[in-house]
């Protein structure tokens, strides 16, 4: 990465996924910051046959890919530069954290929180993060409600 500071995102292709990538992009063409996205492919907790554990890890990497290029393409859209992608195989946190480790121009993670009215989950990386790794993180997490409109995100940014 070159000396550009950077907005950190994950896509996860969660519906809220969408709600994190435009606070982003907002964030983006206001501050100049260039943008990252970042998506884990977890380890696979099966008992199969080498053959069919590779068809599975490979059927996670298309899908993986996948989602990193429709949420870069939402990037491009929207702020005219195309992001920098990372494709982690491994732990969605511990991987996160060596991201940021490694990337030392990510200032700012951006999250967007759950909004399923019959969950007080928030999702399962922001629970994580603010429970058990919020002292350990070494930047801001940008908490951003699922469900804003990219109208709300306009005015707010």
């Amino acid at each position: 990465m070159s000396d550009d500071r950077y907005i950190l995102v994950v896509a996860d292709n969660s519906k809220e996924m969408n709600t994190a990538l435009e606070y982003a992009c907002a964030r983006s063409k206001k501050t100049g910051r260039k943008i990252i996205i970042a998506t884990f492919i977890e380890p696979l907790d099966v008992l199969t046959t080498k053959g069919v554990t590779d068809i599975m890890k490979e059927e996670a990497r298309e899908e993986a890919e996948t989602i990193l290029k429709k949420a870069a393409s939402f990037v491009q859209e929207r702020t005219g530069n195309y992001p920098a992608l990372s494709l982690r195989e491994g732990d969605t946190i511990a991987e996160l954290k060596q991201l940021l480790d490694e990337e030392k121009n990510i200032n700012v993670l951006v999250l967007a929180a759950n909004t399923d009215p019959n969950s007080k989950n928030p999702g399962p990386i922001i629970t994580s993060l603010v429970s058990n790794e919020i002292t350990n993180l070494r930047i801001p997490i940008m908490i951003v409600p699922g469900n804003l409109s990219f109208e709300h995100i306009a005015q707010i940014t």
